[in-house]
Formats: C-alpha cells, sequence, structure tokens
C-alpha cells in the first residue's frame, strides 16, 4: 500500500487553545505520518484601519512604526514557533514553521493552499478572535471552517 505523506496545518499563537490544537495535531500526524506546519499570523488589521491613511499627514513616521512593531514581533513569533518546531521534531514528528503577515482568516487559507494542506486543526477561539466585522461570519475559526477547501478540525 502507498505511503503518501500529507501536511496538517495549524495556526499557533500559543494560547491555551492553539497548544491543544497543536497537540491533536501532533496526534494526527503520528499516525498518519503527516508533517505538521506551525503558522503565526502577524495581524495587520491591528496597525491601522486602511481608512484612516488619507487623513494621517505623516505616513513615512507611521509606516516605519508599523515595519518596527512587525520585525519586533516576527522575531519573537520565530522563537516561539521554532521552539514548537524543535519539540515536535524531537518527538519524531516531521514539522516546519510559516510566519505571515496579514488578515489571520486570509493567510490560513492561503497558506492551506500553497501548502496543499490535507487538514487545518486549530482552537475554536482564542488570540486570533475576530476583532473586525468578518462578512457576517461569527469567528475565524468559524469562517476557515466554512470556506476551506480541506476538513478543519476545531479544537475547544
Amino acid at each position: 500500500m502507498k505511503n503518501n505523506k500529507t501536511n496538517i496545518l495549524v495556526p499557533f499563537d500559543a494560547t491555551e487553545l492553539s497548544v491543544k490544537a497543536l497537540e491533536k495535531a501532533r496526534d494526527l500526524a503520528a499516525n498518519q505520518s503527516s508533517t505538521i506546519i506551525v503558522l503565526y499570523v502577524i495581524d495587520d488589521t491591528s496597525f491601522y484601519p486602511k481608512e484612516i491613511a488619507k487623513f494621517i499627514s505623516n505616513m513615512d513616521d507611521l509606516d516605519k512604526t508599523r515595519h518596527y512593531f512587525e520585525k519586533t514581533i516576527r522575531e519573537g513569533a520565530k522563537i516561539m514557533i521554532g521552539n514548537e518546531v524543535d519539540r515536535l521534531i524531537h518527538e519524531g514528528v516531521g514539522a516546519k514553521s510559516i510566519i505571515r503577515v496579514g488578515h489571520p482568516a486570509d493567510e490560513i487559507l492561503t497558506v492551506s493552499k500553497e501548502e496543499n494542506a490535507s487538514m487545518i486543526v486549530m482552537g475554536s477561539s482564542g488570540s486570533l478572535k475576530k476583532r473586525h466585522d468578518r462578512r457576517g461570519i461569527g469567528s475565524i475559526s468559524r469562517w476557515i471552517s466554512e470556506v476551506a477547501t480541506c476538513p478543519v478540525v476545531l479544537v475547544r
């Protein structure tokens, strides 16, 4: 019988539910010989609403601050998810990390397609909670579960 290796995507932000989701993914990956992709999304919707940009007189300073903020968060996220990837590899599970900047739901969906994820495992709430109206959908996890092109496992 042919053994096809698959990818399991786990959005991870170190909240309790994302830790539980990663553990669930680890169990699934071990049973299916899958690779876990640990994703951290730097939510760029928290920088400033795009509509206000036309009213800001010094966008250069704001952009410098945004880039510094993004760089600082990226450095911390790299260490955080790097530790998780190292732990998974030490436990005998294939794993890699990805850091993206954007709206969490959009980035999760994009990475799931780019990486050909066979499954997304994520917490059903946490720091990836909805901060802005998302086309009438309740939360990011619900949005993902409704539009993802692969199965989604929600962990509570």
